[in-house]
């Protein structure tokens, strides 16, 4: 335990080293809301009956758990195998499975960071209401992208080996996840016929409307059923897909 406590401290050291990434993590959510809350104001509400400066939170905090478990997590584990990290730090003593959970405790503190910046600006600019009361929701709503996000990260850290085709890849996944998603414009504006496209190739919209439940209308997880078995069953079939790629590429390296 001790030993992961300094692995992961010191991979935080790194990560908040990482200019570019923090700014992508913490700045663009939080450019976002700024500039959305400035283009709505005025507006009594927006698509229903919450003030649109509440309305588009639920929007924002998906985009800093995408960019942390496709574009940190992801991208570090490919960086790692690239690189030899692995091989190195076991020189050292450190397990492989050690080193993973260290870039996972390391990549959701640093999305818990950026979540909070959000919230942070949020009240300080136009005194939004944090659902406390339903606090409980929000937390497990979070929990659970955040885990369909980290293995999404990991299914493609599994089959790119390469850090820079993972950055590529990763990105277009990265902006249609958030374009496609609803994430910077909500999906009614896309009309119903794309909507429904849209919810069958893109998982993270019914995050959307999940969290979107659970923080503005004060609504349990249980509420989405649909969502919640989407977003599970990905995430279960990406991390088995994953690890059995995994241990066949560590097959291949062994001969």
């Amino acid at each position: 335990m001790k030993k992961l406590k300094a692995l992961s401290l010191y991979q935080l050291k790194l990560q908040m080293r990482d200019l570019q990434t923090m700014f992508f993590l913490i700045g663009l959510p939080v450019a976002f809301y700024l500039v959305s809350a400035y283009m709505l104001k005025g507006m009594t509400n927006y698509f229903g009956a919450f003030p649109p400066q509440d309305f588009i939170i639920p929007s924002y905090i998906p985009i800093t758990i995408a960019n942390s478990g496709v574009m940190i997590f992801g991208l570090k584990l490919t960086l790692y195998r690239e690189k030899n990290y692995f091989i190195r730090y076991k020189l050292l003593g450190f397990q492989p499975l050690q080193i993973a959970v260290s870039i996972s405790i390391t990549t959701v503190i640093c999305q818990f960071i950026g979540i909070l910046s959000l919230l942070l600006v949020a009240v300080i600019t136009n005194n939004i209401t944090i659902p406390f009361n339903n606090i409980i929701n929000v937390i497990l709503a979070i929990f659970i992208i955040t885990l369909f996000q980290f293995s999404l990260g990991y299914f493609l850290s599994s089959i790119l080996k390469k850090s820079a085709a993972y950055q590529t890849i990763g990105l277009l996944v990265f902006y249609f996840e958030m374009v496609f998603g609803g994430l910077t414009l909500p999906p009614e504006l896309f009309g119903r016929t794309m909507t429904s496209i849209l919810e069958i190739i893109n998982p993270m919209i019914h995050g959307l409307y999940m969290l979107r439940g659970v923080w503005l209308e004060g609504k349990s997880i249980l509420d989405f059923p649909l969502a919640f078995a989407i977003m599970g069953g990905l995430t279960i079939v990406l991390t088995i897909a994953a690890s059995a790629l995994e241990k066949l590429n560590y097959s291949k390296r062994a001969y």
